[in-house]
């Protein structure tokens, strides 16, 4: 996991390998890009000044219990688009459609592109932004079955999705590309990546939550959260985003955040809802002497067996008596469950 320094980070102009040009004559990717970009030029642009004239004309009143923050800022719209770099096989899941200001963009450059909103009044209004976007499937609903569980109707769109790609006989990725509401944050990523891990995430979220999302071992932020990401994806932050990047304007920062899925390091965790469930408990005590926290989970330090278990864990690993769970890194944290679990 990799983060790009501490505090705020500036513009990353990230380099991703395979994509520089040995020749200077136009490719049909770039002539398709270009005509993408005249395309995004034309769209309806998502400006503080027409969110208030559309709302005003539709009676629309904004509700901020479903944290409805709108990104206003074009060039960070365009940034979150192009860092997210969806290829034409790719599926592609957006929560929080709002207006569809980004579902449009998504919608022209993936084969599908799945878009969850719980507000009834602004997925009417998404639905005539996309009238002729036959890519797009829009679903009037919470993206969660309570705390733990995505939508059934949810998983049930990406599974149609899917089955379309299949029968055209094409292959690409399952991507995240939102700008999600600062309430179902965690819950979205955690949860797709306990059963729907997408290729690469490409989101905006709260910059604290930011900190956590790409957070090393023994920063202040590092927590659960930190863990599960951080044993699965790379992850960095591309942008932090003032609060006058969004209408109405939040009282915090966001960050664009992208998240990209290790398959190798995500096929250590021999047994993924333990692992989640494990970090969790873990942290729920994080301020407690690690050894303390696993003594009481294997049986409490009144067992004999058990205190004798987490000595021999211990000893396996090297850990220092007095060591504190902030303090060990992703990939040792799966190491250490899965001997934890086994003994």
């Amino acid at each position: 996991m990799k983060k790009l320094g501490r505090g705020r980070p500036k513009t990353v102009h990230k380099k991703r390998s395979g994509r520089k040009r040995q020749d200077s004559s136009p490719t049909a990717d770039e002539n398709a890009k270009s005509e993408q970009s005249v395309a995004a030029s034309q769209a309806t642009r998502q400006t503080t000044a027409y969110l208030k004239k559309l709302f005003s004309e539709v009676g629309f009143s904004i509700d901020t219990k479903k944290g409805q923050n709108f990104l206003v800022d074009l060039n960070l719209l365009d940034l979150l688009e192009r860092t997210a770099d969806i290829q034409p096989d790719d599926i592609v899941l957006e929560v929080g459609s709002g207006t569809a200001a980004l579902t449009e963009r998504l919608a022209r450059s993936a084969y599908r592109v799945v878009t969850i909103e719980i507000d009834s009044r602004l997925a009417t209004l998404a639905r005539d932004r996309l009238i002729d976007a036959d890519n797009v499937n829009l679903v009037n609903t919470d993206v969660l079955a309570g705390k733990n569980r995505l939508s059934p109707h949810v998983l049930s769109a990406l599974d149609e999705a899917e089955k379309q790609r299949q029968a055209a006989g094409k292959k690409g990725r399952f991507l995240l590309v939102a700008n999600l509401p600062y309430c179902v944050a965690t819950p979205v990523i955690s949860n797709l990546l306990l059963t729907r891990p997408f290729s690469s995430a490409t989101v905006t979220v709260q910059y604290e939550m930011a900190d956590r999302m790409t957070a090393s071992a023994g920063h202040h932020s590092y927590n659960a959260l930190s863990i599960w990401i951080g044993s699965q994806c790379r992850s960095e932050i591309i942008r932090v985003l003032p609060p006058a990047a969004f209408w109405p304007r939040p009282k915090i920062d966001s960050a664009i955040v992208r998240l990209d899925l290790e398959e190798h390091r995500r096929a250590q965790i021999s047994d993924l809802p333990r692992f989640h469930t494990f970090v969790r408990d873990i942290f729920c005590h994080r301020r407690k002497v690690l050894r303390g926290v696993l003594v009481t989970l294997a049986g409490g330090k009144k067992s004999p067996d058990a205190v004798s278990r987490i000595d021999r864990l211990y000893d396996t690993f090297g850990l220092e008596k007095n060591i504190r769970a902030e303090s060990i890194d992703p990939d040792t944290f799966v190491h250490l469950e899965h001997e934890f679990s086994r003994s």
